[in-house]
């Protein structure tokens, strides 16, 4: 029979919040979506036509557009702070409640379980909900309105940044994998690490009647030392995660601004569209890393689910 998953049951009661979020979102798809627009009627209508009346209603409109997105931010992000809070709570309790349930036998074993999944693993789903899938219903969007303003302006451009895009996706998923199974390795030494702090405050009066100070201390070093390397490893990986791909997306900009320039020279395309096409590929790209980098957490927070549901579930 397959276990439930406790945390997403929890998650589910939510749907109402995610859904007036994604409404959020739409508005800020809207807003997105304008503003190129406003910014080609400045450089190549207003602009050539000397029309300052032209320009500064479309500065107002590009401020709107601005006020719209800054304020979407602001409320996603009040809005998953106040479902994140709630959220935590209750996993809290059931952690709690759920240790005053089990077996007698099974209280050592999953004492430090218990102690770090309160800690360590609750801090991590927390920072997930709380900011990074408000950022991610944002990043999701705007490439999604990217992709369809470039179409627009030049097809050639586009169909080139999406042969791009599977290579970047491959990179990132090599990357999340990895850290995945060392976000394992680093979870197993936080908890004997744990453990062993737990052993220390109960063992106290032995230690100190035994002299067995040194025998403590060697022992915590150890998996001390074990557990900074994993650490290190961890965000070694997590560095590369991000460095990588965006050594490829600086590349591959660099290219698109190269033959965007050529464009103009020849006359295909004009001035605004140069603009909006440099402005519009770093923001193609930018969210690709933002989402990847989100997708790694999910990596973290995956495994402290996991731990979560072993208490609870």
């Amino acid at each position: 029979m397959k276990k439930r998953n406790m945390v997403l049951e929890q998650i589910q009661k939510y749907r109402l919040g995610y859904f007036f979020g994604i409404l959020l979102v739409a508005m800020d798809a809207i807003a997105t979506y304008i503003y190129p627009q406003l910014i080609t009627n400045i450089l190549d209508k207003a602009v050539p036509q000397k029309d300052p009346g032209a320009i500064i209603t479309n500065v107002v409109y590009m401020a709107v557009c601005q006020f719209v997105s800054i304020t979407v931010a602001l409320l996603l992000s009040y809005l998953f702070c106040r479902m994140s809070n709630k959220f935590i709570i209750r996993i809290k309790l059931l952690l709690i409640n759920s240790m005053f349930q089990i077996d007698g036998k099974e209280i050592e074993a999953k004492s430090n379980l218990f102690m770090t999944s309160m800690s360590t693993d609750v801090n991590i789903i927390e920072m997930l909900s709380s900011r990074m899938l408000s950022d991610l219903l944002i990043q999701i969007v705007t490439v999604l309105i990217t992709a369809v303003i470039l179409i627009q302006i030049n097809p050639l451009i586009f169909w080139f940044m999406l042969l791009i895009y599977p290579i970047l996706i491959v990179v990132q998923i090599f990357f999340n994998k990895k850290i995945l199974g060392q976000s394992r390795k680093v979870m197993g030494k936080t908890d004997i690490g744990n453990g062993l702090v737990k052993e220390f405050v109960s063992n106290l009066y032995e230690y100190m009647a035994l002299n067995g100070r040194n025998y403590y201390v060697n022992k915590f070093c150890n998996n001390e030392n074990l557990l900074r390397k994993e650490i290190l490893k961890q965000n070694m990986l997590m560095a590369y995660n991000r460095t990588v791909p965006q050594t490829i997306s600086t590349s591959i900009f660099l290219i698109v601004l190269a033959i965007s320039g050529i464009m103009v020279i020849n006359g295909k395309i004009q001035i605004g569209e140069l603009t909006v096409i440099i402005m519009y590929t770093q923001r193609m790209f930018n969210p690709l890393s933002s989402i990847m980098l989100v997708i790694g957490q999910f990596q973290k927070a995956k495994v402290s689910i996991d731990r979560i549901n072993e208490i609870i579930g």
